[in-house]
């Protein structure tokens, strides 16, 4: 199936929350609980990093993730759009401050090690 019907297909269901370059997780699309905790977003190289999701007052725990990349989001309509990609150590001390300034809805996380993924991802999302 190529990539735009893929995505036509998804946006089609009801209550889905996507972006061009993200959408939640089919896997948990029947599971109520958990559908809203997960998103997955794709990076300029093509790979999928699957975030776990926290709202907006969550900057507490968020601040204190030791390694990954922290996703603002934006809620644009009925889709997402990210507003800024950050490495964990960068934004300690600013997520509250960039949630009011940027609209911030949601964090999205993706735990992992090093750099090569906030590169990837803020290339992908933020051009």
């Amino acid at each position: 199936m190529q990539r735009d019907n893929a995505f036509s297909l998804f946006s089609r269901r009801s209550g889905a929350r996507l972006s061009p370059r993200g959408q939640e997780l089919d896997s948990l699309a029947e599971a109520n609980v958990l559908r809203g905790r997960f998103f997955s977003w794709r990076g300029v190289s093509g790979q999928r990093y699957v975030c776990s999701v926290f709202q907006r007052g969550e900057e507490g725990f968020v601040s204190d993730v030791e390694s990954g990349v922290i996703i603002g989001v934006t809620r644009d309509g009925v889709g997402l759009r990210p507003v800024c990609v950050l490495a964990a150590r960068e934004g300690r001390q600013s997520l509250r401050h960039l949630a009011r300034e940027l609209g911030v809805a949601e964090w999205h996380v993706h735990f992992c090690e090093g750099n090569k993924a906030a590169r990837d991802l803020s290339t992908s999302l933020l051009s």
